[in-house]
């Protein structure tokens, strides 16, 4: 997937600096277009927030697969896990902590993690989100069968086409996930457990101390 570029004006006086440009990983709440297409979500009003102190227009790339984030740029904030964010950022203010769950279909009886023992679970080899089930399952004394997939795209599909009973991903994911698929899958639940926090970070490049200053100033929370 590629980027889908999303400009934001804003109403203020001639530019100081160059237009503020921010990526940031797409899911409801954060970064998604409502019903008239009009982007909204956190990170689309902490990116205006950056652009309006420095009298500037801001421009949000939205972040379709982890795969597509950006290498870092003068001028650009990055809205992304700690754990996805690349060389030649610095990770700056918490804004959202974006947990792990698990997600089952509509029809699912489960209520928690323990209502998937033995249950096929979409998962990615190897990655952080396989060692958090596989931890959290352990501690929880569930037995755990893993349906995996090299590819996200590939993992998603088939948890669509119901070729498991769950999956697990950040919070944000499972959101996007289900607000991306086919009426069928709107309903699908979130279950409660917290298989790990994820937490989603405004990142300036290393390059640029005054945004790296002002991303501190004006994100963090008091």
């Amino acid at each position: 997937m590629r980027f889908l570029a999303v400009m934001l004006v804003c109403l203020l006086p001639a530019p100081a600096f160059a237009a503020l440009a921010c990526a940031g990983i797409t899911a409801p709440g954060l970064a998604y277009p409502d019903s008239a297409g009009t982007w909204r979500g956190l990170e689309i009003d902490d990116c205006q927030k950056l652009a309006k102190s420095r009298h500037t227009t801001a421009v949000f790339t939205p972040i379709l697969q982890d795969s597509d984030i950006p290498p870092p740029a003068a001028g650009t904030i990055l809205f992304a896990p700690a754990g996805d964010i690349p060389a030649g950022y610095t990770a700056g203010a918490v804004i959202y902590n974006d947990k792990q769950a698990l997600m089952v279909p509509v029809w699912s009886r489960a209520q928690n993690a323990k209502s998937l023992a033995n249950a096929y679970i979409c998962v990615e080899p190897g990655s952080p989100e396989d060692n958090n089930l596989t931890a959290y399952f352990a501690a929880q004394n569930i037995p755990l069968r893993e349906f995996v997939f090299q590819e996200t795209d590939e993992m998603h599909d088939a948890y669509a086409a119901g070729r498991c009973d769950a999956i697990t991903a950040r919070i944000s994911l499972l959101r996007g996930l289900r607000a991306n698929a086919s009426g069928d899958r709107q309903a699908d639940r979130i279950l409660p457990d917290n298989l790990g926090d994820n937490p989603i970070r405004a990142a300036a490049p290393t390059t640029d101390p005054d945004l790296q200053r002002l991303t501190k100033q004006l994100l963090e929370p008091n």
